[in-house]
């Protein structure tokens, strides 16, 4: 059954890459679930350094390029699905298109990152080697819910794990307390120390955290601190996640600010001079990856919104323009009729024909980010 599903899966991929009719990351791992269920648990999917799962609100994919970066510079083959395919699906395809037809993985360490609510299904198929829990924080209400019934589904998982698989928790989340005691085998923790950040090119004191606990996973699998930080100072940010473009005479810069957190945490690289751009960009939309409920635009501080915009050019665009435009105004800040309009496509188009626009802040949630890249350069994701 394994090589039929193997055969298939790299023949969608195939078919898909060669009609351009998809990204071919999703639909060989969402058919190959649906023939064989048990996937997950075949034992042709062998790694030699292991298997490591990121998990969280916010930072998995800038933690997984880090952890990916620092093994792939030891010398290590990497398997990280690093278009953020991290549903089950996603990772069902990873493994598969990793695979030979002669049912060897080509890599000798797999790193995932991991949506929220699939976490405890994938863990009940994949023991990891190692678990990194980065955060949880308010996201996607239709979907997710509150944080405590993730909690209690991820105490719930940790808990079935057999002592061979590595817990690394946050040390500065105390609602990770009772994960971390629910664990049977060895735990480590990372901290918010800024120290280690300032020797890569990430910005943002929110990314120390991810910063120390991809250090701290590596440390676990044999690639010293002091190896990790000279590894990490030719890091690249992942895409949307502090990436500068260049489009025709302006300087765009994506920051994903998908929650309230994230959206506050972009907004205090602006308070902190860390930007300095001249014109501000926010896109809303409300597809399905988004959530549907964009209510949470009302947890972002209005202080931070207000203070970080209010010398600035405003554009919006997006199915939930007119939202993030009320928001923008219950924060005291008018925005330019003119500069607001559904279709990223087209406020870009505006943009470019600003005189004085120079550099871009670009505030977009999931679908968002994907949308303007694909204007910007022709791709979402890679």
């Amino acid at each position: 059954m394994f090589y039929l599903i193997l055969f298939l899966a790299k023949l969608i991929n195939l078919i898909i890459k060669i009609t351009k009719i998809g990204a071919g990351y999703t639909w060989p791992g969402h058919i190959a679930l649906k023939l064989y269920p048990s996937l997950f648990k075949d034992p042709h999917f062998k790694f030699q350094r292991g298997i490591i799962f990121v998990s969280g609100t916010n930072g998995k994919t800038t933690t997984t390029k880090l952890i990916t970066h620092i093994f792939k510079r030891a010398g290590s083959n990497v398997l990280h699905n690093k278009s953020g395919a991290n549903l089950l699906n996603g990772i069902a395809s990873s493994l598969l298109l990793d695979t030979s037809f002669f049912g060897k993985t080509r890599s000798d360490l797999a790193v995932f990152e991991v949506d929220e609510l699939t976490l405890p299904e994938l863990l009940r198929n994949i023991p990891p080697t190692v678990l990194v829990l980065l955060n949880l924080s308010r996201d996607q209400l239709d979907r997710y819910g509150e944080i405590d019934t993730i909690l209690s589904k991820w105490e719930d998982s940790v808990k079935a794990l057999d002592a061979q698989t590595v817990l690394v928790l946050d040390s500065t989340q105390k609602y990770f307390d009772q994960i971390g005691a629910a664990h049977r085998g060895k735990i480590f923790y990372f901290d918010d120390d800024v120290t280690t950040l300032h020797l890569t090119k990430l910005v943002g004191d929110f990314n120390a955290k991810n910063v120390n606990a991809s250090i701290t996973v590596a440390s676990l699998l044999g690639v010293s601190k002091e190896q990790s930080l000279v590894y990490l100072s030719g890091f690249e940010a992942a895409y949307g996640r502090g990436e500068m473009v260049e489009h025709g005479t302006k300087l765009f810069h994506l920051f994903l600010a998908k929650n309230p957190t994230s959206f506050n945490n972009n907004l205090e690289l602006l308070l902190a001079n860390e930007l300095s751009p001249d014109t501000l960009f926010f896109i809303l939309n409300d597809e399905i990856r988004d959530g549907r409920d964009v209510s949470w635009i009302y947890d972002i501080s209005r202080e931070k919104l207000f203070e970080a915009c209010k010398d600035r050019e405003i554009f919006i665009a997006g199915s939930r323009c007119l939202d993030m435009a009320i928001r923008l105004k219950y924060a005291g800040l008018v925005v330019n009729e003119s500069n607001i309009g559904i279709e990223a496509k087209k406020i870009i188009g505006k943009i470019e024909s600003t005189p004085h626009t120079k550099i871009v802040a670009v505030f977009p949630n999931y679908s968002a980010m994907l949308d303007v890249r694909e204007v910007l350069l022709g791709r979402q994701i890679l």
